[in-house]
């Protein structure tokens, strides 16, 4: 039996709410041999807790549903999506919302180990009233008619693998962008709209063992995680009026196609790097104690690491900013991008109310994890607000958790980074290591490269601000990150040639 955490009994005062009130008492329960497939999948997963009811978890419904769910395990809150709609429920909580409705469940959630678990007698109505929703008259899925790609198949052939993706529509040559990772294909569709409820999935035992079709704002990424690795084959993708063809040969390759193969490993080579001083202009980001600029320091630190690197690594190296100039948080990243950087490295100093907190922190983008990095993101992203005509960031946990999966390539190489520059970091400037971590920060999202952005130390802090000022102490610190680039360049490139 599984260890539920039960709730204080609590006095829930009456209140009047925008949104129409169902008491589920009133919503007669269908009989079993009414209940469709998903329902019965729903019925058997269920399991009973205490004396009168059964409950399932959420995600268990989600794959009887074959959709998906976001959950927030610092709230306690979970959404279900069914196709436009969603259903989100909270733990402990009788109240459900879906669509315009707010649903009293007669018992509250469950909820153990980060998942809710809900009524099935009373929660499976709420599912089917929202179904019926997304449905027209004629019973026909209302997003069929805004999807263009329906499904994935893939077929074992003699002589290699053949992956199909059906479309609704031609999609240019442009539009579709094929990478591989770690012993994942990755298909990025522009303008891609799928149903992630009724997407088909077709494999059988081979070189596929799982599809993961996720829906971004502009794009759809088709994610096919493979059973071995295939650095060394020639994918080549066919575009046709319904279709997509990829094609994976199984046999190995001939020697100028090798030398091909060779020569385009060698654009992957970290030969271009950007560097990127947070803030300027009329952005001074964090003000120390003793009345220094954040912006100033970290582009003291930002011009000496670009010495070190183009002097010793020899390779090319741009800057976002050179001088006193305010760029905004989008710009940085597409700067980097037209550049066709392999590295991004975004320099800050951090800042907290605690004026006796020091060290250095450097993160990847993710969902923040602590409330010190909840509170640094949000500062940084608060830049925003300089730019003409931004509203916000737009940057919710749902969206962090999207763009880091649509930068999932470089999600790796980004965590390698970020830990070699904080064993660096410490070893060259006796600053305390205060780890590696993950944010929503905005000046990361679309970086097509791995990238890292470095909080140095705290200007709340009186010694360490002085220390920022120092040009000998911003050396040591440019000193500690190129040492870290120059490490984590010759094994990345390590492993590009050898393919390990």
């Amino acid at each position: 039996m599984i260890p539920f955490i039960e709730s204080k009994k609590r006095f829930i005062p009456k209140f009047s709410i925008r949104f129409s009130i169902c008491l589920l008492t009133l919503i007669p329960f269908l009989s079993y041999s009414q209940n469709s497939d998903w329902e019965r999948s729903v019925q058997r997963k269920a399991r009973k807790i205490g004396r009168d009811f059964y409950f399932v978890g959420l995600q268990d419904i989600a794959e009887s549903l074959n959709t998906h769910t976001y959950y927030s395990n610092k709230v306690r809150k979970a959404i279900l999506y069914l196709g436009e709609e969603k259903i989100t429920v909270t733990a402990f909580n009788p109240f459900v919302m879906g669509g315009h409705k707010v649903w009293q469940l007669p018992v509250e959630t469950k909820y153990s180990d980060g998942e809710i678990y809900v009524p099935v007698k009373f929660f499976i109505p709420i599912v089917k009233d929202l179904l019926d929703k997304s449905t027209n008259g004629n019973g026909v899925d209302e997003l069929s008619l805004t999807t263009n790609i329906t499904g994935a198949q893939v077929e074992e052939k003699l002589n290699g693998t053949l992956i199909r993706i059906s479309t609704l529509r031609e999609f240019s040559k442009t539009s579709v962008s094929a990478r591989y990772s770690q012993r994942a294909f990755y298909l990025d569709i522009l303008n891609g709209k799928i149903n992630e409820k009724s997407f088909v999935k077709s494999f059988k035992k081979g070189l596929v063992r799982e599809i993961v079709p996720v829906q971004l704002d502009q794009m759809v990424t088709i994610t096919f995680k493979l059973n071995k690795d295939i650095s060394g084959m020639d994918l080549h993708v066919t575009h046709h009026s319904n279709e997509l063809l990829v094609s994976i040969p199984k046999d190995k390759l001939s020697p100028d196609l090798l030398k091909k193969l060779k020569n385009d490993r060698e654009k992957w080579l970290i030969d271009k790097i950007v560097i990127d001083p947070g803030h300027g202009g009329r952005d001074p980001g964090t003000i120390g104690v003793r009345g220094s600029y954040e912006k100033d320091v970290v582009l003291g630190i930002a011009k000496k690491l670009k010495k070190l690197l183009e002097k010793k690594l020899k390779v090319q190296v741009f800057m976002t900013r050179e001088n006193d100039t305010y760029i905004s948080l989008k710009e940085r990243t597409q700067f980097a991008n037209e550049k066709q950087a392999k590295l991004f490295i975004s320099i800050h100093a951090n800042w907290n109310r605690n004026s006796k907190l020091k060290g250095a922190s450097t993160y990847f983008l993710g969902l923040a994890k602590s409330d010190e990095a909840v509170e640094i993101a949000q500062r940084e992203n608060e830049v925003i607000k300089y730019d003409d005509g931004a509203q916000n960031s737009g940057l919710s946990e749902e969206n962090i958790i999207l763009a880091t999966m649509a930068q999932n390539a470089y999600n790796k190489e980004s965590q390698d980074l970020a830990n070699m520059i904080q064993e660096s970091l410490a070893k060259h400037t006796g600053l305390r290591n205060r780890g590696v971590k993950q944010a929503g920060f905005y000046v990361m999202v679309g970086a097509s490269m791995p990238n890292v952005l470095i909080e140095t130390a705290f200007m709340s802090n009186k010694k360490e601000e002085r220390w920022l000022k120092s040009s000998s102490f911003q050396q040591k610190v440019a000193q500690g990150i190129y040492e870290s680039v120059k490490e984590f360049k010759r094994k990345y490139e390590l492993t590009i040639q050898t393919g390990k």
